[in-house]
């Protein structure tokens, strides 16, 4: 990759530490989800507004990286060799995850409270029933369905068969269309289901209602900045400053009508407040951690060469560290400000060490 562009994986090595952030947050946050894998007696509101905040645009920056540098892997290879790579990349690493690793990190749900039977017992029976779920593979699952979708586009429309040629900055007005697109989508869908489902009855794939098309913009977006050339030397790089402002003022937007959502979540105003100030914090992060990155994070350095040839692998990996390393802190008396640190130094650094260990192995280097 040309040596200005590093700063893109490094913004998704970075995006992936937040998925960990977010994961210990959940642990110790106030109002956790009852189901939740791992719940901590010692809790704050700040990882609850953590959570709240960090849930955002993560994935949605996760699905924008994929879809820019899924076209021209695209182009390069053909559509046989584009899914030869996402075969190893992606379908291996989803249907493992799903088999052996999901598991055990549902099997921590009952084994943190103390109603675990066997675990080959669960395996064989709770897990493919009440408590099937795919745990962070989910994004592998859609993230295969975007890319047939996009191998179908590019195989009827030739447009997406051509590199970019010149470099087009979008109009003043395509921020505002983009966010009230992906807000319409989400608002309704919220009208048929509630904020923070989960649809998982389906097996194949699991996935969140409200947020599938948001996802599936953000991939398209992604592809159309590659397209015209975004971040390129001469081409479009959204100015931090105006967008860092307007990612705070949502932020706070976005908390307030997030709050009401417990109690007031079937009222329209409030649905509308909450889908608005999701989408224009999601996007606003999007435009603030690009400009932020291309001028400070453009390293290609042995720190970030290594964190961002491992994001992939602590992104697989960390769900059990977490999870695991939770359920033992439990019993020690300390505050989350120090258990919750511990945990993700611990986690990350681990997962970090298992991938590169695990990329010198004949095999599995392709893989991960």
């Amino acid at each position: 990759m040309n040596q200005r562009m590093y700063f893109l994986d490094n913004l998704r090595a970075v995006v992936i530490l937040l998925v960990v952030v977010l994961h210990v947050s959940l642990c110790y946050m106030k109002f956790a989800p009852a189901w939740w894998f791992v719940i901590d007696p010692a809790q704050s509101m700040f990882f609850t507004y953590a959570v709240m905040l960090i849930d955002v645009p993560i994935m949605a920056v996760m699905f924008f990286l994929a879809g820019y540098f899924a076209l021209p892997s695209l182009q390069k290879h053909g559509l046989p060799g584009f899914w030869a790579g996402k075969f190893k990349r992606i379908i291996i690493p989803w249907v493992l995850g799903v088999l052996f690793l999901s598991p055990p990190a549902m099997y921590m749900i009952l084994l943190s409270r103390g109603k675990a039977p066997g675990y080959l017992d669960f395996w064989s029976g709770q897990f493919w029933g009440s408590m099937y779920s795919q745990s962070v593979f989910w994004f592998l699952g859609l993230l295969t369905v975007f890319s047939l979708m996009l191998s179908i586009c590019y195989r009827f429309l030739p447009s997406l068969q051509t590199p970019p040629r010149k470099s087009r900055n979008p109009s003043p007005l395509f921020p505002i269309l983009y966010i009230s697109v992906a807000a319409g989508f989400f608002l309704g869908m919220n009208q048929f289901y509630p904020v923070d489902t989960w649809i998982s009855d389906y097996y194949l794939l699991v996935f969140q209602p409200l947020r599938f098309f948001v996802y599936l913009l953000y991939f398209w977006l992604g592809i159309l900045a590659w397209k015209r050339n975004w971040f390129t030397r001469q081409g479009y790089t959204p100015k931090a400053l105006p967008w860092l402002i307007v990612a705070v003022v949502s932020a706070v937007f976005y908390l307030t009508f997030k709050g009401m959502m417990a109690t007031r979540g079937g009222e329209f105003p409030v649905q509308l407040g909450n889908a608005l100030g999701f989408n224009v914090f999601a996007y606003s992060v999007l435009m603030t951690g690009t400009a932020l990155f291309k001028s400070y994070v453009n390293s290609s350095n042995g720190f970030w060469r290594s964190f961002s040839a491992s994001s992939y692998g602590i992104y697989l990996f960390h769900s059990l560290a977490v999870y695991y390393g939770a359920y033992y802190l439990v019993g020690v008396e300390a505050s989350p400000f120090i258990k919750a640190p511990l945990l993700l130094l611990v986690s990350t650094f681990s997962c970090w060490v298992l991938t590169v260990a695990l990329k010198k192995v004949k095999g599995v280097s392709g893989i991960l």
